[in-house]
């Protein structure tokens, strides 16, 4: 005999757990099952930025993805003030700020103005004597720009979104599933009036399992890389010309007031193409062209290789805005972006507005799910040439 529950989620990243908070604040008997750990995967790995569009308006134009980042800011905002749709109110930010700076050529520093030209009004130039400290010792010479988009902890936003679902997050994998909501998890049959996937890459083998034979997602590689130790922090993005940052770099504490330097944007896109040892010369030759000041032969470097696993929509193309589909009883659902995650959970609740909270199973027997680790915490570290 089946447990029932008004609904299983599947996936414990933010936005799994996200979706989860809201439908129990809606009285909705649900569990959240993850295959690994909280936020394993692509989770501990992001860079915690909070985008409100403006890096999308370095590819010139107002993009779909810019317009439709601009309302996040404002609901993750109220949740950390305590007066949002989930409890946010315990999460570490570590900057309020993100920079964004010419990393190259007098055509990049071009680049810079005309970004900061087309975001909102709250970004603003940083005076030369307050720039951040990387870039004072590189007697930087461009404009500098805040832009107001948070940096967060991430560990600390998967605790906070878990903490109002002890008991409820379990470690289970699934091994069959069908479109009437019933599926077996670790030998145990569970069935769901609606069954959330929102688990990235665990997505596509649920389609598999209901059979969905159309292309739906795409696999984005991605090779991070980590420096350390550096004795100060930076949040931002080093702009050159094209669509994208030359760099993106997020700080975390190490211990002794020192920082790892966690490297996306071009560094971590271009890196994915080439071979590990490649992709750490790559990118210690771009931060020692971009930061010239700063001893570089003396730092450890790793990387984290992942692939996300996003939609694609009916032109093979990243959608513009969060995605939610349905076969019978059963959601997938993709942020697309961390800074989505509000409107996806909207987006979910909204499959639910015919649906009266019913079941009344408690949990099933199954593990505890624990927090994952971040990347630099298990990397294999390693000097460069």
């Amino acid at each position: 005999m089946s447990e029932e529950y008004d609904v299983i989620v599947f996936g414990a990243g933010v936005a799994g757990l996200w979706i989860a908070n809201r439908l129990t604040q809606a009285g909705y008997n649900v569990i959240v099952v993850e295959k690994e750990k909280l936020g394993s995967g692509q989770t501990m790995a992001s860079q915690g930025m909070i985008h409100g569009g403006q890096k999308y308006l370095l590819q010139g134009v107002l993009t779909p993805h810019a317009v439709a980042a601009a309302t996040m800011p404002p609901r993750w905002q109220a949740s950390i003030e305590g007066r949002g749709e989930v409890d946010l109110t315990s999460v570490e930010i570590l900057s309020e700020e993100q920079v964004m700076w010419p990393a190259g050529s007098l055509v990049s520093r071009g680049a810079v103005r005309a970004a900061a030209a087309r975001v909102n009004a709250e970004c603003r130039k940083i005076e030369t004597n307050d720039h951040p400290e990387p870039l004072r010792l590189h007697k930087l010479q461009g404009p500098v720009y805040a832009l107001p988009e948070k940096v967060l902890e991430v560990r600390s936003l998967v605790l906070a979104l878990a903490r109002d679902l002890d008991g409820r997050i379990l470690r289970g994998e699934v091994t069959d599933l069908t479109a009437e909501g019933v599926v077996t998890v670790s030998a145990r049959s569970l069935c769901a009036r609606l069954i959330v996937f929102a688990a990235g890459a665990g997505n596509e083998q649920a389609l598999h399992m209901l059979g969905i034979g159309q292309r739906l997602t795409q696999r984005r590689p991605l090779r991070q890389v980590m420096v350390r130790p550096l004795p100060y922090a930076l949040f931002g993005h080093g702009v050159a010309m094209g669509a994208q940052p030359r760099v993106t770099v997020t700080s975390h504490a190490i211990g002794g007031g020192e920082y790892v330097w966690y490297l996306g944007g071009g560094v971590a896109e271009k890196g994915a193409k080439m071979d590990k040892a490649a992709a750490l010369r790559f990118a210690a030759s771009e931060l020692e062209h971009m930061f010239p000041a700063i001893p570089w032969s003396d730092k450890e470097w790793a990387t984290w290789y992942g692939e996300r696993a996003e939609p694609i929509d009916e032109k093979g193309r990243l959608p513009a805005a969060p995605v939610v589909r349905q076969w019978g009883c059963v959601l997938f659902a993709w942020p697309t972006k961390l800074t989505f995650v509000p409107a996806l959970s909207d987006a979910v609740l909204g499959r639910f507005k015919d649906i009266p909270p019913a079941a009344k199973s408690p949990p099933p027997p199954l593990p505890v799910a624990e927090v994952g680790a971040y990347p630099w915490e298990v990397a294999s570290w390693q000097t460069v040439a």
